[in-house]
This record gives structure tokens, C-alpha cells and sequence, in this order.
């Protein structure tokens, strides 16, 4: 039981570091215009840091092109890793989110 609190205190801990370097390099980013991360990985980031997303919302911080940031929103759902529902307050809206299956990649 104490080697489960103890390893999953030291998980916390390692996923609060990754996303203050994260948080780092975005900020770098942001200043210099030097592209640190591929655009999919962004978009999971501002999910995962954000919760469920319109697209419009992820293409504005992303900075991307309509054409470019469908392929990306494309890409992300054909691997599984988002899903969309449909917004519960506006049915003209989806909502994209990240699915379990990429959670459970990036825990691993």
C-alpha cells in the first residue's frame, strides 16, 4: 500500500514538472517564433490544459490556416488520439477532446 502512495506521488510529481517545461517552451515559443512542438502535440497540450475545445478555439492557439489545422484535427481523430461530441449548449458547436487512449500514451 505504501510503495502505491510513494509511486504514485512520484508520478504526480514527474507530470507537474514535464508541464512546467512544457509551459517553458511554450513561452519560448510565444517570444521567439522558433516552433517547438508539432502542431498535433499543441493541440493535445491546450485540451489536455483546458479541457474540450471548439476548433475554432484551437486554430486561434495554434495560430494555424483553416486547411492546415483540419489536417491536423484529422490526423489526431484517424490516430484515435481526439474525439468530438457535440456541444451540449450550442448543437452547432463540436467539441474536441482528448480520447483514453491517448491519455493512456502519455502516461506511459
Amino acid at each position: 500500500m505504501t510503495l502505491m502512495i510513494i509511486y504514485s506521488s512520484v508520478k504526480i510529481k514527474r507530470a507537474q514538472y514535464m508541464q512546467k517545461e512544457i509551459e517553458k517552451l511554450l513561452v519560448f515559443q510565444s517570444k521567439t517564433g522558433i516552433k517547438c512542438f508539432h502542431n498535433e502535440m499543441r493541440i493535445i497540450y491546450e485540451i489536455l490544459s483546458n479541457g474540450p475545445l471548439p476548433s475554432l478555439d484551437i486554430m486561434k492557439i495554434t495560430g494555424r490556416s483553416i486547411s492546415a489545422h483540419n489536417d491536423d484535427i484529422k490526423r489526431l481523430m484517424m490516430l484515435g488520439l481526439i474525439d468530438s461530441k457535440v456541444c451540449e449548449i450550442d448543437k452547432r458547436r463540436k467539441l474536441y477532446d482528448v480520447t483514453d487512449k491517448a491519455r493512456q500514451l502519455l502516461k506511459a
